[in-house]
């Protein structure tokens, strides 16, 4: 009876978790090939944030204010807000970050910004138009692969028993379900995409307005807006930037390793992206355009 009992367990946890995972798997394809609409009045914050995440957005309002001499900007990265700076939203948010040495590096900075109510509420905004994928939704990918594994591991329990201890008859069955979760853990592989293919796609659409002559460019808001300065950062992060200044910033020191923060030269708009959530996701300097990239983790931002 302890030998069936241990099959049926197993066979229970692993259907279920095969389960689970194929249903956030569908509810993740579903979203992603959506029908949406990107605004043409879209801020270049909200820009930002469908290009790169709260800390592109952190990013950009940064470059922005220092452009307009609203803040210094050292050699050593280090940025100092002036006596009687005031701002509202984001900005307001960036200067409250400085702390009361209304010093900090630009780093520094741009996490604690970019971990910031003004900075979620750019988040809302754009999940609340189905721009966004639910970040509870995308980490729930990530608990459904981990399930998967664990109830591999679990289903090789009652073959252990029943070759040492049992009849030796169904060893095979925990087999057949080990490798059958196993097998769908590496076959559905979890997305990195945090935003659906049709806002991706104007994204890439925007990246290439700067590359075309002034005549051949789009007469809307948002391509005027992304061959700006700052909406080419806020498209493809300070890397982006003309000001050498700024791309001085994107090294090592500034920013930590494999964070979209350094940008990619080699290939703009689709470098290294993260989990981004309220908890965290890098993005800074470039890279994380909402398509498959690099590693990442939840709580990055705050770092």
């Amino acid at each position: 009876m302890l030998d069936e009992g241990l099959y049926l367990a197993a066979l229970v946890l692993a259907a279920g978790a095969i389960g689970y995972r194929i249903v956030v798997a569908v509810r993740i394809a579903v979203r992603l090939r959506a029908e949406v609409a990107v605004r043409e009045d879209l801020s270049v914050e909200e820009l930002a944030f469908l290009a790169g995440g709260p800390r592109r957005t952190a990013a950009t309002v940064l470059f922005r204010m220092v452009r307009q001499g609203r803040l210094a900007l050292a050699e050593d990265g280090t940025v100092t807000v002036p006596e009687g700076a005031h701002a509202v939203g984001v900005e307001a948010a960036l200067i409250e970050a400085a702390g009361i040495s209304r010093s900090e590096r630009a780093g520094k900075l741009v996490a604690r910004t970019a971990a910031s109510r003004a900075v979620r509420a750019v988040g809302d905004r754009l999940l609340a138009e189905g721009l966004l994928i639910r970040p509870t939704l995308r980490r729930g990918q990530y608990r459904a692969r981990r399930l998967l594994w664990w109830s591999a591991a679990l289903a090789l329990v009652p073959v252990v028993w029943d070759l040492t201890a049992g009849t030796a008859d169904r060893w095979w069955a925990g087999v057949v379900l080990s490798a059958g979760a196993a097998v769908t853990a590496m076959l559905v592989k979890p997305s990195r995409a945090w935003v659906p293919y049709r806002v991706r796609s104007t994204l890439g659409i925007l990246r290439g307005e700067r590359e075309r002559p002034a005549a051949w460019r789009r007469a809307d808001a948002l391509a005027a807006l992304a061959v700006t300065p700052v909406g080419a950062v806020a498209l493809g992060g300070l890397s982006a930037a003309q000001e050498p200044e700024f791309r001085e910033l994107v090294t090592p020191e500034t920013w930590r390793a494999g964070d979209p923060a350094f940008g990619d030269a080699s290939a703009p708009g689709h470098g290294t992206s993260a989990h981004w959530g309220y908890c965290g996701y890098a993005g800074a300097c470039g890279g994380g355009d909402g398509g498959e990239g690099g590693g990442g983790g939840c709580g990055s931002a705050g770092e």
